[in-house]
């Protein structure tokens, strides 16, 4: 986990997972990567997001999922740097976790998906984090529960012990989506194969 720039409109000095928004480039890239993702028949339209993960990671840690074979042809603009270490990405070592509408009315809303992974996933290949994240480290579930966390942040942290007590290997594909409607805050499962559907 990493902690926010105070002075970054959105979640100020909140400790997060390393994450970012999906580019262009990502929604391209899986347009016509021919890799595998976990599940195997992982929704197409969280794709994108799969490789925006491996992507993101790679910015804000350094630390790389991916195979180590070079990138084949032109690859997108914002995949040069992940290419030149000498990796291709691997959204196969992802597995989805949770996914996280942010409620209408606030200034700024996102379509959240969240990934796991093992520690045997990450290459031992390292690029230069880009400095979006302060302080990071790694912590235990119990470390993290003390730090200054988003709401979502704290329900995902729970999802992840859930998912570890029930499927160790991670190959659970029902999810937690959190959303708000005329009801309020909600939380139902849904599937991350196939065709996923809103609220």
């Amino acid at each position: 986990m990493g902690r926010r720039h105070a002075d970054q409109i959105f979640l100020p000095s909140k400790w997060v997972f390393p994450g970012g928004r999906v580019d262009a480039d990502d929604r391209e890239l899986a347009v016509r990567f021919t890799g595998a993702y976990a599940p195997p028949d992982l929704a197409p339209e969280i794709r994108p997001f799969a490789l925006a993960a491996v992507r993101e990671l790679s910015e804000e840690t350094g630390f790389v999922i991916g195979t180590k074979e070079l990138f084949a042809g032109d690859w997108e603009r914002g995949w040069r740097d992940f290419a030149a270490a000498g990796h291709a990405p691997a959204p196969a070592q992802l597995s989805p976790l949770a996914r996280a509408i942010t409620p209408p009315g606030r200034v700024r809303r996102y379509d959240t998906w969240f990934f796991m992974a093992t520690r045997e996933a990450l290459s031992d290949t390292t690029t230069t984090p880009d400095g979006e994240l302060l302080d990071l480290d790694w912590f235990t579930l119990g470390q993290a529960r003390k730090l200054d966390l988003p709401n979502i942040t704290k329900l995902v942290l729970e999802d992840v012990v859930a998912r570890l007590n029930r499927s160790p290997d991670l190959s659970d594909w029902e999810l937690p989506f959190y959303y708000s409607d005329a009801c309020g805050f909600r939380r139902t499962l849904i599937s991350c194969r196939g065709t996923v559907l809103g609220p």
